[in-house]
């Protein structure tokens, strides 16, 4: 009875104490911030031009730009003058549970947005379009019809991903090559370029940036199949599912010139491949 009474207390007391149900309330990602000081950021290394290591072991790419802007965003309108940063690696299996478990605020990559996701998580608007298609070499272009069944020839793809899906319904009598790890990308071009696989499918921009750093040069080398994309992906950045303040934030951020001008530093001579893709999905969608 005693526990009851002091049980009925403590409600009676935070029921006519607004400021202390406040507090016991879950912080935004703004008010941490705040009160701590700290921005937290997840960034990967393995999907280049997004993110990567540089040669000195740094991470470097395109979501190192925009996470710039943002800081720069939350500093303009935070009660702190100084917003220290910290980076965590991210992975394609544990992109998701590093922003369900608040270890990061936000993570860049190249996300495909799903609204049918039952993570605790949500996107934020699109912030790049691309489509899935197939690196082959060149001088195979003409045994490898995209329009058939590719009956007997070994595609690579990425494990448990959509585009190993999307290969497994479109092209049933294929052989697939699953490659996974952080270097699977990387491995599969090389595999490309070893004649062990006919081709190797993903997301063109992430294509063309791990072809590039292989040194490997488009028409010449190398070459993207179907013209027109298999399908479409938008790219948005991961964001704690109940939180529409630094949801706002994130694509004000998005919406802004500035990444225009980050894309141009970055996609130089691929630039329209990629604008190719992109007006396709568009007008697709439209």
């Amino acid at each position: 009875m005693t526990q009851k009474i002091l049980l009925w207390i403590v409600s009676i007391f935070f029921l006519f104490n607004p400021s202390l149900s406040l507090m016991a309330q879950e912080e935004t990602v703004l008010q941490e911030i705040e009160r701590s000081g700290l921005i937290k950021l997840g960034i990967r290394e393995d999907a280049f031009p997004f993110g990567y290591k540089d040669s000195e072991n740094n991470f470097s790419g395109i979501c190192l730009d925009i996470f710039k802007l943002i800081v720069e965003k939350v500093r303009q309108e935070s009660k702190r003058e100084i917003v220290a940063i910290r980076l965590t690696e991210s992975t394609l299996r544990n992109r998701f549970d590093l922003v369900e478990d608040k270890i990061i605020h936000i993570e860049c990559g190249p996300n495909t947005i799903n609204a049918a996701t039952n993570r605790n998580i949500r996107f934020s608007n699109p912030f790049f379009v691309t489509g899935t298609q197939l690196l082959i070499r060149v001088e195979d272009k003409q045994i490898i019809d995209t329009n058939g069944s590719l009956n007997d020839l070994t595609l690579g793809v990425l494990r448990n991903t959509a585009t190993q899906r999307l290969l497994e319904e479109r092209y049933p009598l294929a052989n697939l090559q699953a490659f996974q790890g952080i270097t699977g990308r990387r491995r599969g071009v090389q595999a490309i370029r070893q004649n062990r696989i006919d081709a190797f499918a993903s997301d063109s921009i992430l294509l063309l940036g791990e072809a590039n750093r292989q040194g490997l040069a488009l028409n010449r080398d190398f070459l993207l199949i179907p013209e027109e994309p298999l399908d479409c992906v938008l790219y948005g950045l991961i964001l704690p599912k109940n939180d529409s303040q630094w949801q706002k934030l994130v694509n004000s951020i998005i919406n802004e010139r500035q990444l225009y001008q980050i894309y141009r530093k970055w996609f130089g001579e691929v630039a329209p491949e990629i604008r190719k893709t992109a007006d396709f999905c568009r007008n697709k969608s439209s």
